[in-house]
């Protein structure tokens, strides 16, 4: 057990031995004596003596006097700044053009992870408009992947280093510090890196520089995160403002026409889409029939035709985040538009809601920086709730319950006026206007 013991013990004492070797402990403790011997200074204890040269080492200018460093003022000053900011965009200019000044760096990127895209959102101080990078994808998304610090001196001596972007933009990268973004529950945010240490040509960034921007990404993660919270509640806001206009306006007694008129007009607001079209469908004929936005007049399909199609057919949810990348999307449908995400909700005929007799279609969801985005679960609530009120409305329109007294069933629309205009590429249409929705509503009431 004795040998066993002292096994042990010699073997924590070498490993010891060869830590210190390592980063020079001793010789670096005995710097610091040999200074202080020879100063002896008589206002500072050895321990404020040490603490002064090792924070005077990490590029803080501290005087005896207990001044606070000027790179901590520089700290307090841009936290100050970043946190009075809730507006995202807002937001998001401030922590960059306060890190430039805080890292005396030529560029800054902010990389923010978007849970609903799966995607880093990269704002820059040489961007005009954020871009897209997949987690993992460059240094950024590798620290985003690790939760890792990256300090590269020299940028094109590092294998880690793409070289394609400075190639095409004629720039070129020496020095960069990427941090991670962490919250307090440990969650990783995103990325903050600084790019090009101004200064002494070929300087790069020190362990100040780590210290300083890594306090600075905790503030940022405070602030991004109360940002978020502000864009969820304006939305919320204008989603329940949308809503309750929506629903002011379908209590009134609207024909079919004038019911998808309305829906078409406002539910986009609700989503935030590009584009919407609402489809009755008429099951006797076998088709979907839509209004067309410039005349007002009607639009029939074949009932399986396109993504609409097969929402009423199969009575189902259908969302679509890259139109081009699934099969049931016709490429040929786009004239001079381009369609990437797609949402189709089927509205169930009542009460036993096993049939469709409508389909809302929402075409390119519109993010918060003018890209395009996919349909998220919050999306699915909102027009899943619209699609139940709006089957409530059909069920009572004057259209439906003057075909049922006719002895045509819950599934016909015959009594819609024959209007079809010619079909010049795709059946979807953007917002509609007042103006015809207008017209539609009088003219079913000079029918009724």
């Amino acid at each position: 057990m004795e040998d066993n013991a002292w096994t042990i013990q010699q073997r924590e004492q070498q490993a010891v031995d060869a830590y210190c070797q390592k980063h020079g402990i001793e010789q670096f403790m005995e710097e610091l004596v040999s200074e202080y011997l020879s100063e002896r200074p008589k206002d500072l204890t050895p321990k404020e003596f040490f603490a002064q040269k090792l924070r005077t080492q990490l590029g803080d200018e501290v005087s005896p006097t207990g001044q606070v460093p000027s790179s901590a003022r520089q700290l307090f000053e841009a936290t100050k700044k970043i946190m009075s900011e809730i507006v995202p965009k807002e937001t998001i200019r401030v922590i960059i053009e306060e890190s430039l000044k805080l890292l005396s760096c030529d560029r800054i990127s902010l990389f923010v992870f978007d849970k609903r895209l799966e995607m880093l959102v990269l704002n820059a101080s040489n961007l005009e408009q954020p871009i897209r990078v997949r987690p993992g994808q460059g240094i950024a998304g590798k620290v985003f992947r690790s939760g890792q610090m990256v300090n590269i001196a020299d940028c094109y001596s590092d294998p880690q280093f793409d070289q394609s972007f400075d190639k095409e933009s004629g720039y070129r990268t020496q020095s960069l510090l990427a941090i991670p973004i962490v919250d307090f529950g440990g969650t990783l945010l995103g990325v903050i890196q600084a790019i090009n240490k101004l200064g002494d040509a070929g300087k790069s960034f020190g362990p100040t520089d780590e210290i300083l921007l890594g306090n600075l990404a905790d503030q940022v993660s405070v602030a991004l995160q109360n940002a978020e919270f502000y864009r969820a509640a304006i939305v919320s806001s204008e989603r329940a403002t949308a809503l309750l206009q929506m629903m002011q306006f379908m209590t009134q007694d609207l024909g079919a026409q004038s019911l998808m008129l309305s829906v078409a007009t406002h539910a986009s607001e609700l989503v935030r889409a590009d584009r919407c079209t609402v489809f009755l469908v008429d099951d006797r004929a076998g088709e979907l029939i839509s209004i067309a936005n410039e005349s007002g007049q009607e639009i029939r399909l074949p009932k399986s035709y396109g993504i609409a199609g097969e929402c009423a057919s199969q009575n189902k949810l259908i969302v679509i985040d890259d139109a081009y990348e699934d099969a049931r999307f016709d490429p040929e449908s786009d004239k001079g538009y381009r369609t990437r995400s797609i949402i189709a909700v089927p509205v169930k005929r009542p009460p036993a809601k096993d049939s469709v007799c409508a389909v809302i279609q929402m075409i390119n969801k519109q993010d918060f920086d003018d890209e395009i985005g996919r349909f998220d679960e919050e999306d699915v609530q909102v027009l899943e709730t619209l699609a139940t009120f709006v089957a409530t409305q059909l069920a009572e329109s004057t259209l439906l319950v003057s075909a049922a007294k006719h002895g045509k069933g819950h599934d016909t629309l015959e009594a819609m006026p024959e209007h079809v205009p010619e079909h010049r590429g795709s059946f979807r249409s953007p917002r509609h206007n007042d103006a015809t929705m207008k017209a539609v509503i009088e003219e079913e009431e000079e029918e009724d």
